[in-house]
């Protein structure tokens, strides 16, 4: 039986807590891993797609359903089959056609899964389903800065309009790129410390782009984007200057990004300035 996170009992929610935490050093409580499956990523609970048993959690799925009405796209995540379940393949197959349902039902004519578990890329493989692109993790070692870095501010309550507005328009066509919400601004904001940095970049006087970096345990990584208008101008390599310098600043020891292999225009890019993939972080299939 196939279910969605709002379908299941009390005793099922129970189960499928013990599902979620049966791998994890570090247990989630029925709180977290409820506000999770209620996120309005998640469809608060309908993009959750879980296969019942007999009563008991085999497998489940998420599906990204933000994008959905917006883009005509919905992202397929977190599929998590029991390991010791010997027809695997069958239910595979039936969480993801259900899956494929649930995101037509909120507009989506693209669907894309992102798959990290490599038992089951192979149970992919087996059904012909061919793999579209990657996302991977790259990291830099000529730290030395090539272009001047351009200006900054940091991003606030008075230009979150101006932040909100550069990020919708710096991912409107990139692969895997998430609209992003006044709500979720207002998130950054608020937890922008030492550690969480947002800002925008700024050319005579225009704010063109914006920048976030997080750093952990010695690591910088970022996100970066700018308006379509001033691409093809150089600015986005000055762009990508900027956030290697602010981390150079902070004294990081290595430098990380991610991206998606089809996103050519950023990819090419981050290999030419002399990027290396050292983590493969999922492959990306079309579910027709």
């Amino acid at each position: 039986m196939i279910k969605n996170y709002l379908e299941l009992s009390k005793t099922e929610k129970e189960k499928f807590i013990q599902f979620i935490n049966r791998d994890m050093v570090n247990k989630l409580s029925f709180e977290e891993i409820d506000k999770q499956m209620m996120s309005e990523d998640f469809g608060s609970g309908k993009g959750v797609i879980i296969k019942v048993d007999k009563g008991e959690i085999i497998g489940k799925v998420v599906v990204i359903l933000k994008e959905c009405s917006q883009k005509g796209k919905a992202y397929v995540i977190n599929l998590d089959i029991r390991e010791e379940l010997d027809n695997k393949d069958e239910i595979v197959v039936d969480i993801i056609d259900e899956a494929k349902k649930t995101a037509k039902k909120y507009g989506a004519v693209d669907i894309f899964l992102g798959v990290s578990n490599t038992s089951i890329i192979k149970i992919l493989n087996s059904l012909n389903w061919e793999k579209r692109y990657s996302a991977i993790k790259m990291t830099l070692e000529d730290r030395k800065i090539r272009y001047s870095p351009l200006d900054i501010i940091p991003l606030s309550y008075e230009n979150k309009r101006e932040y909100l507005n550069i990020y919708n328009d710096s991912f409107s066509e990139v692969p895997n790129g998430a609209t992003l919400t006044e709500k979720e601004v207002d998130e950054y904001i608020k937890k922008a410390d030492e550690s969480n940095f947002y800002y925008i970049a700024v050319i005579d006087n225009e704010m063109v782009g914006f920048l976030q970096f997080y750093i952990e345990d010695g690591v910088g990584e970022f996100d970066l984007g700018l308006i379509k208008a001033t691409r093809g101008k150089g600015y986005g390599k000055r762009l990508l200057e900027t956030a290697i310098n602010f981390l150079n600043k902070k004294a990081v020891m290595e430098i990380r990004l991610s991206v998606v292999t089809n996103n050519t225009l950023a990819y090419d890019m981050y290999k030419r300035r002399g990027f290396k993939q050292n983590k493969l972080i999922s492959d990306w299939f079309e579910l027709k």
